[in-house]
């Protein structure tokens, strides 16, 4: 019978290709992941990698094995999560999200959550993208709010259930005297001779704003870069300069910017709620999902009213 933990770090190493990353990933040393997966090849009878000067390579052995192995740990996974449910009783939704998402998306949902299953308990967390997936895998959280730009997705972690929801378009914030103020929609190009006020990113979105801007054909100056976006708000307000807002950040309205559509190039933050595979999932998580959902659409359709 194979080695559950045996397979685990077969998993790590083939998604790392190399037996020292995979080592560091799991905090064992790169001897004993090495014997491991000497081991492991023993028993299967078959040469699942191909050691090379630096990393290591899948067989069309370790290849199918890897793609079975992931599905089999998704699989003991969601049987771990559905025994813990029913030992810990009370049910108890473990959330992680974005930070910007406890502004008005979470608020939203949750107060129609909560007044559906008033029984069940919220707990919420902020998550690294980066950390998302052993947070989710550790059972620490059950549900993951993330976003991405669309000019540079993530790759996708091909263990976890993503449920996408209404994508949130960025908006030009102008201050109300710019003479761009009046029209429709503005190109991001007719912005290149401005100063920019930027909302500060963590990798790998640290330089969003001078991506979007070299797309469009220039380098900006960046004036000040806020730590929110209330921040970028208010300094676009009083004059420091331009920016750009995702929608949901913008309801409810301020008065004292104007927001107008981004016309071109076409930007904006995919949405996405990541979760383990369907089985694992409780009948409260599943009402949260439908409220996420329904909130995302509800402050869309606000925020495009609003523009």
């Amino acid at each position: 019978m194979l080695d559950v933990r045996r397979l685990r770090i077969f998993v790590v190493v083939a998604d790392e290709g190399s037996f020292t990353a995979a080592a560091q990933k799991l905090y064992l040393t790169q001897s004993a992941v090495s014997q491991q997966m000497s081991v492991l090849e023993r028993e299967i009878g078959v040469s699942l990698l191909e050691r090379l000067p630096r990393g290591v390579r899948l067989t069309p052995a370790g290849q199918l094995l890897a793609d079975r192995a992931r599905a089999v740990q998704s699989e003991l996974l969601a049987l771990e999560h559905q025994m813990r449910a029913l030992r810990d009783g009370p049910q108890e939704i473990r959330v992680g999200a974005f930070g910007t998402a406890g502004v008005e998306l979470l608020p939203v949902a949750l107060r129609a959550f909560l007044r559906a299953s008033p029984g069940t308990r919220v707990r919420l967390s902020t998550v690294r993208a980066a950390d998302a997936a052993a947070r989710l895998h550790d059972g620490d959280i059950q549900v993951l709010l993330t976003w991405d730009f669309n000019f540079a997705p993530r790759p996708a972690d091909p263990t976890l259930t993503r449920i996408p929801l209404p994508d949130d378009p960025l908006r030009v914030v102008l201050p109300l005297d710019h003479p761009l103020a009046a029209a429709p929609s503005v190109r991001l190009a007719d912005l290149a001779e401005e100063q920019w006020v930027v909302r500060a990113h963590s990798a790998p979105y640290g330089d969003a704003y001078q991506a979007m801007c070299r797309i469009a054909g220039f380098e900006p100056d960046i004036a000040f870069p806020a730590d929110g976006y209330p921040a970028v708000l208010g300094l676009v307000a009083a004059g420091i300069g331009v920016s750009l807002v995702p929608a949901m950040s913008l309801v409810p309205g301020r008065p004292d910017v104007a927001v107008r559509r981004l016309e071109s190039p076409d930007f904006r933050r995919q949405i996405t709620i990541l979760t383990l595979p369907d089985p694992s999932r409780s009948g409260p998580v599943e009402a949260l999902l439908d409220a996420l959902r329904d909130a995302a659409a509800q402050l869309t359709a606000e925020a495009d009213r609003t523009t």
